[in-house]
């Protein structure tokens, strides 16, 4: 097995792992949230019930006229079926926004791992890439070899930092698919809509997006995992590199120098 073949099996087993723990996730929530409301309902006619007696909230609700209400068995009903509905609603919400930020970060780690295996099986498909990078005095004794690799190593730490769609495009640079390029059924790759969700999962993790329903989530999620084997067809397409088919482990991942260039198909 190649250095190659271990990075892009590792991200394949990588990917599928995770991805079915989002699964589980929302499998365990289709099942649970139904079945929740009853004995929600329950623990909010209860608490309900003790506003009601509680000398501190008695008089929370009042009348038009600022005189005390009457917490009559209708009032404690249309409490306790909103607080119902409104935890139901924010639950559901939640779901679904961490399934979408969860699927947008395994997807980003396949994104960058298949970066790390492009540079792997062939490092010279980089060099206009880091065309434009300086060398220090130091490095002129060393080989052409040694700093390209050193330059790469860089320029891919440096991606791990950058968004989804960089670290796409930069694939899409390196594997140059031909034009209506389609391996993966009933899917065609989409920036846009790769965009959309990059700004759904941002308005989650840095505004107010975690309590907003999210219409679309189940195609979106379809969408990132075709994404994803999208992503792998384009690797294995411009280099051949394929998924070991083995349930036992894998040898430790790679990247440094000559050893990685000499288990390359390309250097073979």
């Amino acid at each position: 097995m190649t250095a190659a073949e271990v990075a892009l099996t590792a991200t394949f087993r990588r990917f599928w792992k995770n991805w079915a723990t989002i699964l589980s996730l929302r499998q365990v929530a289709d099942v649970a949230i139904p079945i929740a409301a009853q004995p929600l309902s329950a623990i909010h006619r209860d608490f309900v019930d003790q506003l009601s007696v509680d000398p501190q909230y008695k008089k929370i609700i009042v009348n038009l006229d600022g005189s005390e209400a009457t917490w009559d068995d209708d009032t404690k009903n249309l409490l306790r079926t909103a607080m119902t509905a409104g935890v139901m609603t924010s639950a559901k919400a939640a779901i679904d926004a961490a399934s979408l930020v969860f699927a947008h970060s395994v997807l980003d780690d396949s994104a960058w791992s298949y970066l790390r295996v492009c540079a792997i099986a062939c490092p010279a498909d980089w060099e206009p890439i880091i065309a434009e990078k300086k060398v220090s005095f130091a490095d002129l004794g060393r080989s052409l070899d040694a700093i390209r690799h050193e330059m790469i190593r860089e320029k891919i730490e440096r991606m791990e930092r950058e968004s989804l769609l960089k670290k796409v495009d930069l694939l899409f640079q390196l594997c140059r698919p031909p034009k209506d390029y389609a391996p993966v059924n009933d899917y065609v790759y989409d920036r846009g809509r790769l965009e959309k969700i990059d700004d759904a999962r941002n308005g989650i993790i840095h505004k107010d997006g975690i309590g907003k329903a999210l219409d679309d989530i189940e195609d979106d999620l379809d969408f990132i995992r075709k994404t994803a084997n999208y992503l792998l067809a384009l690797v294995n397409r411009r280099y051949g590199v394929q998924v070991v088919a083995t349930l036992g482990p894998l040898p430790p991942e790679d990247f440094d120098g000559k050893a990685i260039e000499e288990n390359s198909p390309h250097m073979r």
